[in-house]
């Protein structure tokens, strides 16, 4: 008799634990998925300008991965395997810079440029990523070195290394990733200004 008590409990026991997990399976978080954003768009109507070609980004293979970095300390970072980039995060930072570069140069020969194909552009950028990510409701600190090229590679005008900090605000993933966007736009704005002081 008190076998079979035990094994009602046991039955019971295992169903209500089957329950609970069927319940938490259930409400199991979705991933986010977020890109960087380019500047406002806006009608391209400047004159003629000499063709700028922009070389593929370098970045940290730390941050070039699905998840979202966010830093804990000096020496720790945190992957969110349910925030994530919506594309590799060097992809999208190499498009939004082409974007922004082409809006603040207000010229649509602004083009992306692949290493060691012939290319005929005038000049040229490059950048390497040195560092981009920051704290929830901190702030997104992009460092980044870059350098500009004219005479179709064989001359170097200018290289330099930048620093970018830009509070996010709220501590969200969303506010977080719109620090990146503002981040990416200063750099842009930055090579922008020397491209036009070169011209």
């Amino acid at each position: 008799m008190r076998l079979h008590r035990f094994s009602v409990h046991i039955v019971i026991l295992l169903l209500v634990l089957a329950v609970c997990l069927s319940a938490c399976a259930g409400t199991s978080a979705s991933p986010k998925f977020y890109v960087l954003s380019p500047l406002p768009q806006s009608k391209v109507s400047g004159p003629e300008t000499k063709t700028v070609g922009v070389y593929p980004i370098g970045m940290p293979d730390y941050l070039d991965r699905p998840q979202i970095v966010t830093r804990v300390s000096e020496n720790e970072i945190k992957l969110d395997e349910f925030s994530r980039w919506a594309e590799p995060l060097k992809e999208n930072f190499y498009t939004v810079l082409v974007e922004n570069l082409s809006i603040f140069l207000n010229s649509e020969k602004v083009v992306k440029m692949i290493y060691r194909v012939s290319f005929q552009a005038s000049l040229q950028v490059g950048v390497e990523v040195v560092h981009f990510d920051g704290t929830l409701g901190g702030d997104i600190v992009l460092v980044a070195k870059w350098f500009l090229l004219e005479e179709e590679g064989k001359k170097m005008l200018l290289t330099r290394r930048s620093s970018f900090k830009e509070p996010a605000g709220a501590a969200t993933y969303e506010a977080l990733v719109a620090a990146h966007s503002r981040a990416v736009a200063a750099l842009s704005r930055e090579i922008a200004e020397a491209i036009k002081a070169k011209k």
